[in-house]
């Protein structure tokens, strides 16, 4: 008998149960922030231009017995969340054979949309984002392809029953008969005129309308706020301005809108890099400088040219006047040839743009750095908020932020510890300077055709810290640092240029040094003597040691008290200027008070002036021929002689009307003041003293634009009559046919306010030519009498400068000083 064998083994298929799949699809959304992010993204992916989020929440009231107050909680079966998009849409077809696959590798495979977008997703496992906000999902859709429409149901509770597996899971399926988007809108918001504007603006002939319900977490005003500030961040600063976001809470209809992107527009530096863009191996810098003021490095700072490295591109002046500079960089040439080369070229291509924005001066604004680089005007205020929100270096993948790059703070390329090793300032030894965290932001982008290697993590949350990530973090940072060369070198030559132009005030700094050091010894000099108190044994061989060490000392002691003594006298000089200051100020402050305490018997005695010669020249033609008085002598004639006191009492007048108007209550109180309105009242007032002094006041601004500033009108008075009698002082004995005082002003592409003051005066005295900012300082007078004596009190330009700097950080710069005199003035409104 043959001997046969029966076989025992089967092939049997793998079963997975619903609430193992459920769980898998919900470990990538941790949070309900999350989902919501990837159900944009999916509207995305959808080819959809606008993405619609919409929260109807309402609450219970419930009394909490431990607080003793009642709270606001979410009433999970009427509050639903709507993601409405305008995009492809889905036909019958690709619900069932993708929408209903959990994994679909459809998106893995096929990179791009029919509009060429690079789709955002590729797990396949989007869809429980749904089930991470709520229990319900009815998805009511319409396809763009065949105008088709379905609904489609799913309770997600399904998933949790007892030994079901995903197969026995089913959603509820409908075709629709004339399905429309823009009615199920209408039906759904016909209370909402916000919403339904907004359908009506823009084209739904097809897309999608998902509901859920059963929420699963309470939608507080707090969460939505804080969702709507990071839906701002989800999408890059620039370019794709063919998708847009728009967020509506219907408990707060006007609280919320169209989610804006970043926008960076106030910065010192931008800088734009291309990391191998065309395969060519090279990285391309475009810098974009912004922080000094051109007109002030081209006259007052123009000097710093001298050096030997500000000779040569990209540190000419033509080169800061350009404002822009290329720098290209071999890849080969940038990294050491320790570096993987195969690895560098598998990191791909990408764009890295960040902004760099100093939030603070540190230095004292009289000593320091405004005197040392001629900033551009800023508002730290409105710097660290926007910082606050939008700073950090994120990732963007195919235009979709990758969290948690560059989020709350986070330093992930560690700058903050590259810093901390060369704390030093920007103007320190050319080479080590380091950037800080919290003055960058930037973005990166990088795409999932082009950057292969940079895989997410299973929770979605980050990329997985491979080698070529971390190379590619030693690239960004070599990005950064080529921007760093970049400042370091302009304000190093800077610094060294006020160091010689101001060697007094160094001699100041180096005395300061030199006392904390002398104080350091001092310090340890005690610590020495207590301790051989402490160990009598030991005295002997330690003063043996001391005499050795005191000898070898005892000249850099010397040299230290010498810088000492220096600064000692500087200091003094220092001291004795603000004491001056002080005096002066109580001086004209007395002066002040006794003139308002008059105020009411100076106004009747300018009331008076002009009708006192007028009667009196009309009571006096009464009793006297003129025709006769006429044959006098000018100089005998009463009539002319009266006219000439007229003549002195209009001015006495003006001089009144000016020093009266000042005391107004209204001036004193901060308004809107438009600088059109400002300077038409101006010329008015001073009107007729120049055309006495025959100067003409010209006038140069755009009346069809608002130029506001809020601002007291007492401070601008201050400001424009100090630099007015400048200008009347540099014309007085001027010859020259026709004497000018031009004011202009417009607005900077920064939307701050541009006014040049100028006159084609004598220009500035010469003993200021190499240092002009020193007319700005207290008692600096260049008005003498015939004996060379001051008799300018010093007062006026520091007091302009003083209340300029005042506003919002704004500035005071001498752009002209030899043909006549120009002054230009950047005021920063706040926004």
């Amino acid at each position: 008998m043959a001997n046969t064998t029966i076989s025992k083994s089967n092939k049997i298929p793998f079963r997975v149960s619903a609430r193992t799949a459920k769980l898998i699809g919900l470990e990538n959304f941790s949070s309900e922030e999350g989902a919501v992010i990837e159900l944009v993204k999916n509207t995305y992916d959808a080819d959809s231009k606008n993405c619609i989020l919409i929260f109807d929440i309402h609450y219970n009231k419930i009394f909490d017995k431990g607080t003793d107050t009642v709270l606001d909680e979410i009433d999970r079966s009427k509050s639903s969340i709507f993601i409405i998009d305008n995009g492809v849409g889905m036909t019958n077809n690709i619900i069932v054979n993708q929408w209903m696959t959990i994994g679909t590798d459809n998106k893995l495979y096929e990179h791009t949309t029919s509009d060429g977008r690079v789709k955002t997703g590729a797990k396949g496992i989007g869809r429980f984002a749904l089930n991470r906000l709520g229990m319900l999902t009815n998805m009511y859709t319409v396809s763009k392809d065949d105008k088709s429409g379905n609904e489609w149901l799913v309770n997600w509770n399904d998933f949790d029953v007892q030994g079901a597996t995903v197969s026995d899971v089913e959603a509820v399926i409908t075709v629709l008969d004339n399905p429309n988007i823009n009615n199920k809108i209408e039906q759904l918001f016909s209370n909402h005129e916000r919403i339904t504007s907004l359908i009506n603006n823009s084209n739904f002939d097809s897309g999608t309308i998902i509901q859920i319900t059963e929420l699963n977490d309470n939608w507080d005003f707090e969460k939505l706020n804080k969702l709507f500030g990071n839906l701002e961040m989800l999408l890059p600063p620039s370019e794709q301005s063919d998708f847009s976001i728009d967020f509506f809470s219907l408990n707060h209809i006007d609280e919320f809108g169209t989610v804006k992107r970043a926008y960076y527009d106030d910065f010192d530096y931008k800088v734009s890099a291309d990391f191998n863009q065309n395969n060519d191996g090279k990285i391309k810098l475009q810098i974009t400088r912004n922080e000094l003021d051109i007109d002030s490095l081209e006259n007052r700072y123009i000097k710093v040219y001298d050096f030997e490295p500000m000779k040569k591109e990209p540190y000419r002046l033509q080169d800061f006047k350009a404002k822009k500079v290329i720098i290209e960089k071999s890849i080969e040439n940038l990294f050491s040839k320790d570096v993987d080369r195969n690895l560098l070229e598998r990191l791909g291509k990408f764009n890295f743009t960040f902004y760099f924005l100093k939030n603070t001066i540190s230095d004292d604004k009289e000593d320091g750095d405004l005197k040392k680089f001629p900033y551009n005007s800023f508002s730290s205020a409105n710097r660290k908020a926007w910082l606050k929100k939008f700073g950090g270096v994120k990732i963007f993948r195919d235009d979709f932020r990758i969290r948690p790059y560059g989020e709350n703070g986070d330093d992930w390329l560690k700058l903050g510890e590259r810093q901390s090793q060369s704390p030093g300032g920007v103007a320190q030894r050319l080479g080590g300077y380091r950037i800080r965290p919290n003055q960058i932001a930037g973005t990166i982008k990088i795409s999932r055709l082009h950057n292969l290697d940079f895989i997410d993590k299973s929770g979605r949350e980050g990329i997985i810290e491979n080698d070529a990530f971390d190379l590619f973090k030693n690239v960004l940072k070599e990005i950064i640092s080529l921007f760093e060369k970049d400042r370091n070198t302009i304000m190093y030559h800077l610094s060294e240029l006020y160091k010689q132009n101001n060697k007094e005030a160094e001699k100041l700094r180096m005395a300061q040094l030199a006392a904390a050091e002398i104080n350091s010894d001092n310090d340890i000099e005690e610590e020495e003597e207590e301790e051989n108190e402490n160990n009598g044994d030991n005295v002997s061989n330690n003063a043996g040691q001391n005499e050795k060490s005191d000898d070898n000392s005892q000249s850099d002691f010397t040299d230290r008290e010498r810088i000492l003594a220096e600064g000692l006298n500087i200091l003094s000089k220092h001291t004795e200027n603000k004491e001056k200051e002080l005096r002066l100020l109580r001086s004209l402050s007395s002066v002040g008070l006794v003139i308002s305490s008059f105020a009411h018997e100076v106004a009747s005695l300018r009331s008076r002036l002009i009708p006192r010669t007028t009667f009196l020249l009309k009571e006096l033609k009464k009793h006297l021929n003129e025709e006769n008085l006429a044959q006098l002598d000018i100089d005998d004639n009463p009539l002319y002689m009266i006219k000439l006191m007229q003549d002195e009492d209009v001015k006495l007048k003006h001089w009144l009307d000016y020093s009266l108007n000042t005391l107004k209550r209204d001036k004193r109180e901060r308004t809107n003041l438009d600088f059109n309105d400002y300077f038409l009242r101006f010329k008015s007032t001073w009107g007729k003293a120049l055309s006495q002094r025959k100067i003409s006041l010209v006038l140069k601004g755009d009346e069809n634009k608002a130029f506001i500033i809020k601002a007291f009108e007492v401070d601008m008075d201050s400001i424009f009559n100090n630099l007015l009698s400048n200008s009347l002082n540099a014309l007085k004995g001027f010859s020259k046919e026709q004497k000018t005082i031009t004011i202009s002003w417009k607005m900077t592409e920064e939307n701050y306010i541009e006014i040049l003051f100028s006159d084609n005066g004598k220009g500035l005295d010469p003993k200021y030519h190499e240092s002009p900012d020193e007319i700005f300082n207290l008692t600096e007078s260049s008005k003498k009498d015939k004996n060379d004596n001051v008799v300018g009190t010093g007062l006026g330009l520091f007091i302009v400068k003083s209340i300029i700097e005042e506003y919002n950080s704004s500035n005071i710069s001498i752009i002209s000083i030899t043909k006549g005199m120009q002054f230009k003035i950047i005021f920063k409104p706040k926004k």
